[in-house]
């Protein structure tokens, strides 16, 4: 048993939520009693054999294997020159997608680390920072970092320890293989140049790590998902739902009822943690942050739960063409549910209504009056059994 100390870049910075939510499948083991993990300010310690980190490579490979209808996506040009360059040393041959990256530097990594234990040791605890530039691992052995992860630019420079860094990124080729285990186990979506990463709040990984109980109830909410670990199973959620969250209310419902349609009829949603969604615009020429975004869709249990799985399906269509028409105009969606406009009011009082902010009755009316004749919002059933889940 070793401790294995990983630096760690400041709080709500990306690189450091995707080499948390790398680490997660850790937290699990820990919970069992077995590998353990702490996660401080600057650093995170795991406890363990060194090659406990092959799960963390092994699980990015799983989870992107099954979220097997994500595109690719292409690399940026200044990408495919890093990628290059590693390749070169590390004697690999690679596509150039960011997917082929992920999975590649996975297999490496677990290969190495068997092979070179003591260079893991070291690079991940090593890390140099300058007012410009912050390296991970061994300084004569760092790339330039992947475009994804300079998306962050502090104008005034950002606080690391007793230093200010204006956060451009450099790492070795230990630290890429990290980052990109987090890439392959946050990449979510992907729809007109927008990538969807969704992580793991650090405060989610560290309660799973003392808290068996609790692991052990959402292990159960996400059974029916397939043979996944808890934190498995939780980034495939995102994945289920194919939506984007730029309509938080509306992607809130959408989680929440996507999760009520599937868990065990005698368990609850309210357990389920919360999500970080990053929005991230790349146009193939830049990478640019659109959004960074929490959500949090376990208070939505008493309304989602007590809904029949037709009238969740309804809500689950709905929704979705929300999302849809957010981007642009869908025959199928304005047919069925109205236009953008509508859908999004529409959206926005039963989100407030599940809330307990806006009335029940005031809800059901909008929808009964507003939607188009062939709506489902137009049954009486169906405005019957949302009234009384709302109420």
């Amino acid at each position: 048993m070793v401790n294995i100390n990983i630096k760690l870049l400041p709080y709500g910075t990306l690189a450091r939520e995707l080499v948390l939510s790398a680490l997660s499948p850790l937290a699990f083991t820990a919970s069992l009693g077995g590998t353990t993990l702490h996660i401080y300010e600057d650093e995170a310690v795991v406890c363990g054999p060194i090659d406990t980190l092959a799960q963390v490579f092994q699980n990015a490979q799983q989870l992107l294997l099954n979220k097997n209808k994500l595109p690719a996506i292409n690399p940026h040009y200044n990408d495919r020159q890093v990628m290059a360059k590693i390749m070169r040393k590390l004697n690999l041959q690679v596509n150039d997608t960011y997917r082929d990256y992920v999975d590649a530097l996975c297999s490496w990594a677990i290969n190495d680390l068997q092979t070179n234990p003591d260079k893991w040791l070291e690079s991940l605890d090593k890390i140099n920072y300058s007012t410009k530039t912050i390296t991970l691992g061994e300084p004569e052995s760092a790339f330039s970092g992947f475009q994804p992860l300079k998306i962050e630019k502090y104008k005034y420079g950002k606080r690391f320890g007793d230093f200010r860094a204006q956060m451009d990124i450099k790492m070795d080729e230990r630290w890429v293989a990290l980052v990109l285990a987090g890439f392959g186990v946050c990449y979510s979506g992907f729809a007109d140049g927008e990538i969807i990463l969704s992580t793991i709040p650090e405060k989610v990984i560290m309660k799973a790590a003392v808290d068996f109980n609790w692991l052990n109830y959402v292990q159960q909410l996400t059974q029916s998902m397939g043979n996944f670990t808890v934190f498995q199973a939780l980034m495939m959620l995102p994945y289920t739902v194919r939506a984007t969250p730029e309509l938080p209310h509306a992607y809130s419902l959408l989680l929440a009822l996507e999760l009520a349609r599937i868990k065990p009829a005698h368990l609850s949603i309210r357990e389920a943690p919360p999500y970080v969604f990053y929005r991230i615009m790349y146009t193939g020429q830049s990478f640019s942050l659109l959004e960074r975004l929490s959500i949090d869709y376990s208070f939505l249990a008493p309304f989602v739960e007590k809904l029949s799985i037709p009238v969740n399906d309804n809500l689950r269509d709905f929704l979705r063409c929300t999302i849809i028409q957010a981007r642009r105009q869908n025959n199928y969606c304005s047919n069925r549910y109205g236009d953008a406009s509508l859908c999004d009011r529409l959206s926005r009082a039963l989100y407030a209504a599940a809330a307990k902010v806006k009335p029940a009755d005031e809800t059901i009316y909008l929808l009964a009056r507003s939607s188009p004749e062939n709506s489902p919002f137009r049954r009486t059933d169906v405005l019957r059994e949302i009234y009384n889940a709302l109420s």
